[in-house]
């Protein structure tokens, strides 16, 4: 199992509104000054790429509002198979499925450079307490989470549906919004994702690059991006 990696920085008090939108659409009915008062005591982190936010089967100790780049949630299976079953971009949140529960069932690791708001769980709990329409609120959004993972794996990795339409699947569900910019995890990330070999994903990528669907560009902060041609990997995706 992964340890914890400590490569991040803290970058001081949070004072990002964005944050409070998007928890305000999770908490639903709660005033959107409720939650940037609450906001008010969080701190900003800076990951570098590969290091891990929080570990599997450690402590439940915090939730993280995801600001920039992007975290990808890895199971690690008794057997030694390493799935990566989600992946969450900005705006999204790591660790909510644990709000009710002692442990992580994940792992989440940033892919690129991350910037987090860290929410520690003892401050996250008393607010729910504070405001008691969440927990049912919470406990709907940790189901939608486990059923988007369950959705992830049907439409990637299972059935005998052909590698190359489960890789435009994949490059769309890593699409950053309604750009063109899809982050651009490593050959071996994604061949774990999708359950082929790394031969067969450098093959699909110089094959979708040499019919100009993909583009290598750069971000910043490490971060790397393709840059698709949205309209064709839709099309490639509907295919077997």
């Amino acid at each position: 199992m992964t340890k914890t990696n400590h490569h991040r920085s803290c970058q001081g008090r949070s004072n990002c509104n964005a944050c409070a939108l998007r928890l305000e659409m999770v908490c639903g009915d709660v005033s959107l000054e409720d939650l940037i008062d609450f906001h008010a005591g969080i701190d900003d982190f800076d990951f570098a790429p590969g290091a891990t936010l929080f570990a599997m089967d450690t402590p439940a100790d915090a939730v993280y509002c995801i600001r920039g780049g992007a975290v990808k949630m890895v199971h690690y299976e008794p057997s030694g198979v390493v799935r990566i079953v989600r992946v969450l971009k900005i705006g999204d949140v790591a660790g909510l499925e644990a709000t009710f529960r002692e442990r992580h069932e994940y792992s989440a690791i940033a892919v690129g450079t991350v910037r987090a708001c860290r929410i520690p769980m003892p401050y996250f709990h008393k607010f729910i307490e504070s405001h008691g329409s969440l927990q049912m609120r919470l406990m709907e959004t940790s189901q939608a989470a486990l059923s988007e993972a369950q959705n992830w794996l049907a439409q990637i990795v299972g059935g005998n549906i052909p590698a190359r339409t489960r890789m435009a699947r994949l490059l769309l569900k890593l699409r950053t919004g309604n750009s063109d910019r899809i982050i651009r995890f490593t050959g071996e990330d994604m061949a774990a994702i999708l359950g082929i070999t790394f031969e067969t994903v450098s093959r699909l990528v110089s094959e979708f690059k040499r019919l100009g669907i993909l583009q290598y560009i750069y971000g910043s902060k490490n971060t790397k991006y393709f840059r698709g041609d949205i309209a064709a990997l839709e099309k490639i995706a509907q295919e077997g």
